[in-house]
């Protein structure tokens, strides 16, 4: 069986985008309030000590942007540059100008016809709208039409974050559980069921809180019936391992998850490579009946991105 990996949940900071938006936004993000850094020779150099085949290159922080629609259009025009410089290593998640849906439909068009990328990240919340909003409706009809792939990456909170820890250590969890109920409850998921939503960091807290979830929308009747089976439906979820390698997260993650979705991600370069070599460690030695770690590694993400003539080659 080949080992080959595909990273799913892997950030690029390129310097038009560290210069627009500046330090104070990526140190926000991170627990130590260091700012992290990247290249592209420092994301290969990672890739190659870890057995990391591709990683699918995604933009991480905002989503509050400077002049949105032409910075995010510069990053994408960008990861699609990197994608052909160095065939078979990186693919892309584009960036979406959001809250602005209108942009968000232009910017569609030209990165799946013009860019060919993998698919699309969006955040948690954008000024308080969580995902499940009807204001994003018309994304989500176009993207189920075209049966798009959407990596939802946690972003601040529309709260003040209490004095407890950094957003990214709980809030950045629970805004993935947030944004995942609201799909699930505003029947986003079980309308729109050609669009494929990666949840990151194995789902966050969602996992853990699925009894929960389906008792509570067992007991509101209209809920129920646009939601349907609330099992059913987190199932159709995937889910990456970023920042989540360990028994308790998958443990759990296995309890809810089709193992055909549960996908590999490092986080880098906001994890940094010390981490993802000891997550590396974990995941190579982990026993969980419903983990598949060939299906995690890669196998999962081959099927999901069309990656199969690659994985059968490297089979071969």
């Amino acid at each position: 069986m080949s080992k080959r990996k595909i990273d799913t949940h892997q950030h690029f900071l390129p310097k038009l985008y560290v210069d627009a938006v500046g330090l104070d936004l990526l140190r926000a993000a991170m627990p130590g309030g260091v700012a992290p850094s990247w290249s592209v020779e420092a994301a290969l150099a990672m890739m190659d000590e870890n057995g990391i085949d591709e990683g699918i290159l995604s933009i991480s922080s905002g989503p509050t942007l400077p002049d949105a629609v032409t910075l995010l259009r510069k990053c994408n025009d960008h990861a699609a540059e990197l994608r052909a410089r160095h065939t078979g290593r990186f693919g892309s998640f584009a960036s979406l100008p959001l809250p602005d849906v209108d942009a968000a439909l232009k910017e569609v068009s030209y990165c799946l016809d013009e860019l060919k990328v993998d698919g699309f990240i969006a955040f948690t919340n954008y000024n308080g709208l969580y995902l499940g909003d009807e204001h994003f409706t018309p994304l989500w009809e176009e993207l189920d039409r075209r049966e798009s792939v959407v990596f939802v990456h946690p972003n601040q909170p529309p709260h003040d974050v209490p004095p407890v820890a950094p957003a990214s250590v709980l809030e950045y969890p629970f805004e993935t559980t947030r944004t995942a109920t609201s799909l699930i409850m505003s029947g986003v998921l079980s309308r729109f069921r050609n669009i494929r939503f990666i949840l990151s960091h194995a789902g966050g807290t969602l996992p853990f809180l699925v009894p929960r979830l389906a008792l509570s929308i067992a007991m509101m009747p209209a809920v129920a019936e646009r939601v349907g089976d609330t099992l059913a439906v987190v199932r159709s979820f995937y889910f990456d391992t970023a920042l989540a390698a360990g028994y308790p997260p998958l443990s759990a993650l296995a309890q809810v998850a089709d193992p055909d979705h549960i996908l590999f991600g490092t986080d880098f370069p906001f994890a940094p490579t010390s981490a993802i070599r000891q997550f590396g460690k974990v995941l190579d030695d982990i026993q969980i009946p419903g983990i598949e770690m060939d299906k995690v590694y890669g196998e999962n993400a081959a099927r999901l991105l069309a990656r199969q003539r690659y994985w059968q080659s490297a089979a071969g």
